[in-house]
């Protein structure tokens, strides 16, 4: 593409991000403003950065491929079920976890699984997994960066990665996630009107809304049916998956630790939801609009289907509008890789070490240093060890679905919950979906067409969550919903106090008693 004015936009959101950065910096203070953004956020902030977060470039790049590849099943799996899953994570967790952060000064899901539980094996093992499932979606995130900037700038895809890459890393490590929800908002505004403006672009490139239809359906009808391209149960797994795994995203999770009032939860659910239905029209425009062009020889037929968006844009829109669009999908790309490099580094520098009783000093310098680890981890896996970022690609989604539903969010719910199943759960979810879906690529097992690997995983880690809680027990007093939400009963000392939160006492991590409860609770 390499053309000026694209090359001026580019440059300008780059500004923009450091420009942020450099702004949050000022607020840096403690770890509770470089992990949690001081948890000062207010509701449409706080809505807007978690819908974006998620909504990275697996959902637009890989949401469009799968549209032209599945057709209307796609729209279904991800478009239906995700904002769905977006309400039930408010609804379910919003409050609760709101009123745990600040009454426990819980930083991360690490964080709350030491409180709820009360154990360091548990703690650990979430740690550790954390910041595996972190590259793993880095190096994805680092890979789409090079691509894309690479047409964008016309340098090398390898050099593309490092700029990328480094930018994120720098306005992250300047602000923390109060530079990364922040950032997060202009990305996810930017995505919101890319979304709309090309989804009627590529519908009237592809003729109009009916005479498109009409295409697709006159050679390829499967694509416009419910039961068409995969089997009712791969899609109604694909969209469990989707749905129930929105709610156990620790980028979404640690959003509610940020925000300011409780009360404006309600209004969260349906801004992140309806945002995040709205950008799902960009897969649904530029899928099936080049679908269309393909049966009618205007498009060639693409041997990868993640190939989709990047073909349309570069093209068949004027290089000025694709050069913007790109720029939309490389912001949903670093909305993404901005949280996880913040969560990543929570877990390598304060969670891991906490769960060993070691203290550390100067938690935000050595916050910055394991985020910039973490990133040159993940572009040093991304161009060197391709099979190695391959086996943690399989740490996706469904990876980390699994290893919180039941951890976390069953947890704060079910008394009879316990550490030793957290930890067995956790273990299975990331190295059990890792051996499953590396096995099945190279065919040394067979997965049937109509099941979905990372809905079965999620199944299978509930059920496993479940039956392990009811064959063992906790041995700390204080793993009880009436320690974690301050009621009665609830101790102040104990072996773990001295593994609290640097900034903190004992007394200060261990709530009072206390009669009021979070809404829901």
């Amino acid at each position: 593409m390499n053309n000026p004015v694209v090359i001026g936009v580019v440059l300008a959101y780059f500004v923009l991000m450091f420009a942020i950065g450099a702004w949050a910096n000022t607020k840096m203070k403690s770890a509770k403003e470089f992990l949690v953004a001081g948890q000062s956020l207010g509701f449409f902030v706080m809505a807007i950065a978690s819908f974006s977060s998620i909504q990275s470039g697996w959902g637009m790049v890989g949401g469009t491929g799968q549209t032209y590849s599945w057709g209307l099943q796609a729209l279904i799996a991800v478009g239906l079920f995700a904002p769905f899953g977006f309400a039930a994570a408010w609804f379910l967790l919003g409050s609760r976890l709101n009123w745990i952060g600040k009454k426990h000064s819980v930083y991360s899901v690490p964080d709350l699984i030491r409180i709820r539980f009360q154990d360091r094996t548990s703690h650990a093992t979430m740690s550790v997994a954390v910041f595996v499932a972190a590259v793993a979606y880095m190096t994805a995130q680092v890979t789409s960066i090079g691509v894309i900037i690479s047409l964008l700038l016309g340098t090398s895809v390898a050099t593309s990665a490092w700029i990328g890459s480094l930018v994120v890393a720098a306005y992250t490590m300047a602000g923390g996630m109060l530079a990364a929800v922040w950032t997060d908002l202009v990305q996810g505004v930017l995505m919101v009107v890319m979304s709309v403006g090309l989804f009627f672009f590529a519908v009237q490139v592809a003729g109009g809304w009916v005479p498109m239809l009409d295409t697709i359906s006159s050679t390829s009808a499967e694509l416009l049916s419910i039961d068409g391209v995969k089997s009712p149960t791969y899609i109604f797994a694909f969209g469990l998956l989707i749905f129930v795994g929105a709610v156990g995203q620790p980028q979404l999770l640690t959003k509610f630790l940020m925000l300011r009032d409780m009360t404006q939860l309600k209004w969260g659910a349906a801004v992140a939801g309806i945002a995040y239905g709205v950008t799902t029209l960009f897969s649904v425009g530029i899928g099936l609009a080049t679908r269309s062009m393909t049966i009618t020889g205007d498009a060639p037929e693409l041997e990868n289907i993640d190939d989709t968006a990047i073909w349309f844009l570069d093209s068949v829109t004027h290089p000025v509008v694709g050069g913007v669009a790109l720029t939309g999908l490389l912001a949903a790309i670093m909305s993404s890789a901005s949280s996880f490099i913040t969560i990543g580094a929570s877990s390598m520098m304060r969670d891991l070490p906490g769960a060993f009783g070691i203290r550390v000093v100067r938690e935000v310098l050595w916050s910055r240093v394991a985020s910039l680890t973490l990133v040159v981890l993940s572009v040093l896996l991304t161009l060197f060890l391709s099979q190695v970022v391959f086996l943690l690609g399989a740490l996706g989604w469904a990876a980390f679905a699994a290893a919180i539903l039941g951890p976390v969010v069953m947890s704060i719910y079910w008394e009879r919950a316990t550490s030793t199943a957290a930890t067995i759960t956790v273990i299975f979810a990331i190295v059990g979906n890792l051996v499953i879906s590396s096995l099945a690529a190279r065919d040394v097992i067979t997965v049937p067409e109509y099941m979905q690997v990372g809905g079965i995983s999620l199944l299978v880690s509930i059920l496993l969550f479940y039956g392990i809680s009811l064959m063992t027990s906790n041995r700390h007093p204080d793993a009880t919903l009436a320690f974690l939400y301050g009621g009665p009963g609830a101790r102040t000392d104990g072996p773990l106090a001295a593994t609290a939160p640097t900034g903190t006492s004992p007394a200060a991590t261990a709530p009072t008693a206390s009669t009021e409860r979070p809404d829901h609770v």
